[in-house]
């Protein structure tokens, strides 16, 4: 599964070409959504905003002059009054380092704003205005960039859940049987076979949907796959507990865990209470909301596994059809 940012951009009607501009310049790294393919029929367009915010990782809203505004007797030019609202919303919902303001040189800026860097358009008209708009959008594409190995707490739950998860089980699962590696632990599985751990792979499964219950998924997976159960007993810091083994691998000194993170059904259930959900199935919504959030549950946990020295070069993470 390829995983993009999802990002949507915003403008008025005047600045509708220059969406169109960047999404043609962007759409290489992310997935874009434009306004005017982003809202449901019988809502309003307040509702249809507020009841999407959770779908997106970056919000772009270009302001262009398009208004001329007179405030204490003094006439300027700015933008339209729901261009700013929609920065203030994705603002407030994605966080200020996810939601980005497109200023056309010569509008106004609210005072609020005074102080916070945004990419500037030049004017339409100016014969530099094609270069501005490309350097908008080199500014964007390093921007989400650079904010890639970062991770937010937002709406749903998948990056505190993947730490938690990582934390909790990953972490002190490998280093407890690196320790029983080290010290020559003898292992017998259910079956009745015995072996030592010669090396140690830790892979984890992630569903590419979160559709049915995650101990269905273990157990189906488990079935087709011929794992076996292995339990560990109780140590200081770690509860006893039993994952599943590869063990056509076990043969040759090989220890191949492999886990379905049980986890993700809450982030199921965080999705449907979300989505206020009231019908089977999944609509368009729903599935991007999925997407995302498997997405960040990922890139996560990659973060995590990259900067541990226990867990870096063991595990692994693999997207899967179960």
């Amino acid at each position: 599964m390829d995983f993009k940012p999802h990002v949507f951009i915003g403008s008025s009607k005047e600045g509708l070409y220059i969406a169109e501009a960047l999404k043609e310049r962007l759409n290489d790294l992310v997935e874009i959504t434009i306004w005017t393919n982003a809202f449901d029929n019988v809502k309003s367009n307040f509702s249809n905003l507020t009841s999407k915010i959770a779908l997106y990782d970056y919000a772009v809203i270009i302001a262009t002059a398009d208004d001329t505004i007179v405030s204490r007797k003094k006439s300027s030019k700015g933008a339209r009054d729901n261009v700013l609202f929609e920065f203030g919303l994705f603002t407030g919902g994605l966080g200020a380092s996810r939601a980005i303001y497109i200023l056309e040189k010569g509008s106004k800026i609210p005072t609020d704003l005074l102080g916070v860097t945004f990419p500037f358009l030049s004017s339409q008209g100016d014969v530099d205005f094609i270069a501005s708009v490309d350097n908008c959008a080199e500014s964007i594409r390093e921007h989400i960039k650079s904010k890639e190995d970062t991770f937010d707490l937002g709406f749903l739950p998948s990056t505190a859940l993947a730490y938690g998860y990582f934390k909790n089980f990953v972490e002190k699962t490998v280093k407890r049987l690196l320790e029983d590696k080290r010290d020559k632990k003898e292992f017998a599985l259910k079956n009745g076979d015995v072996f030592f751990i010669k090396a140690l792979t830790f892979t984890i499964l992630i569903p590419d949907d979160l559709s049915d219950d995650m101990f269905n998924k273990v157990a189906g997976k488990r079935l087709k796959s011929g794992w076996v159960k292995l339990q560990v007993a109780p140590q200081d810091d770690i509860r006893d507990y039993d994952f599943s083994v590869d063990i056509s691998k076990a043969e040759h000194g090989e220890m191949h865990l492999v886990d379905i993170p049980y986890t993700l059904n809450a982030l199921n259930m965080a999705i449907d209470l979300y989505s206020a959900k009231e019908h089977l199935g999944k609509n368009t919504r729903e599935q991007v909301l999925e997407y995302r959030e498997i997405r960040n549950f990922k890139r996560t946990l990659e973060y995590l596994i990259k900067k541990s020295a226990i867990c870096k070069d063991i595990v692994k993470i693999e997207i899967v059809d179960v």
